[in-house]
C-alpha cells in the first residue's frame, strides 16, 4: 500500500498582502522609536526654527514691523507674529516721550522685559499670528521639546509658559537661544542679532551676559 505524498502549498495573494501591511505598520511605528534616539527629531525641529527665524528677520526689514517668534514651552509648538506700530500706522510721526511714572507702570506691566525701550514697544504693538505658506504654526515633532529660550529681553531663560525673540524693522534681532531637547539629544539654535544669521549647534552654550 503506497502513502500519498503531499507538496507544500506556496501563500496565496492574500496572505502575502496581510505580510505586507503587517510589516510596514510596524516599521512606521519604529520610525518615531528611531528618530529619538538618533536625536533627529530634536536635530530637524532645531533647523526649522533655525529657518523661521532668518524668514522673519527678513520679513521684519521688508514690512518696517515687528515681528516675534511666539514659542509654546508647555505645548512645544510655536508660530510668527507680526504687528505694525500704532503711531506708524496712525501715521502720527514720532510717538511722544514717556513720563518716568508712565516707565514705571510698563515695567509693572512688562516684568520680563529688561529694556524700557523694548517695554515701549510693546506698549505700542498688537502683534497677530502671521499667516504664510512658509512659515505657519509648528508643533516638534515626536517626543522633542523646549529645554528653555533666553532672548535679550529677558533676564533669565524661560522653561515653561510663553517665550518671544524679536526681530526689528531696522534689520535687528534680539540675540536669542532656543534648546531643543529628545531622548538626551540637545541641539540649540543660535541667533545673532545684527545679522540675522541662526545657527544649530550641539548642547546648550552658555547664556552671554
Amino acid at each position: 500500500m503506497t502513502r500519498a505524498t503531499t507538496t507544500p502549498e506556496g501563500f496565496t495573494l492574500i496572505e502575502l498582502m496581510v505580510v505586507v501591511a503587517v510589516v510596514t505598520v510596524m516599521a512606521m511605528a519604529a520610525v518615531p522609536a528611531v528618530n529619538s534616539l538618533t536625536g533627529a527629531n530634536a536635530r530637524a525641529a532645531a533647523g526649522e526654527l533655525a529657518g523661521a527665524m532668518r524668514w522673519l528677520f527678513d520679513t521684519a526689514a521688508l514690512r518696517h514691523e515687528t515681528c516675534r517668534l511666539a514659542l509654546d514651552l508647555d505645548k512645544a509648538t510655536w508660530w510668527p507674529e507680526c504687528a505694525a506700530r500704532r503711531d506708524q500706522a496712525a501715521g502720527a510721526g514720532a510717538p511722544a516721550p514717556y513720563s518716568p511714572e508712565e516707565d514705571e507702570a510698563l515695567a509693572e506691566r512688562f516684568p520680563d522685559e529688561r529694556s524700557a525701550e523694548a517695554r515701549r514697544l510693546l506698549a505700542r504693538s498688537r502683534f497677530g499670528e502671521f499667516a504664510d505658506r512658509q512659515v505657519k504654526r509648528r508643533e516638534l515633532p515626536g517626543n522633542a521639546g523646549f529645554v528653555e529660550v533666553w532672548a535679550q529681553h529677558l533676564s533669565e531663560p524661560a522653561a515653561k509658559g510663553m517665550a518671544y525673540v524679536y526681530f526689528y524693522p531696522q534689520g535687528q534681532a534680539e540675540t536669542a537661544r532656543v534648546t531643543i531637547a529628545d531622548a538626551g539629544h540637545v541641539y540649540s539654535v543660535v541667533l545673532q542679532p545684527l545679522t540675522g544669521r541662526s545657527r544649530v549647534v550641539t548642547g546648550k552654550p552658555e547664556v552671554p551676559r
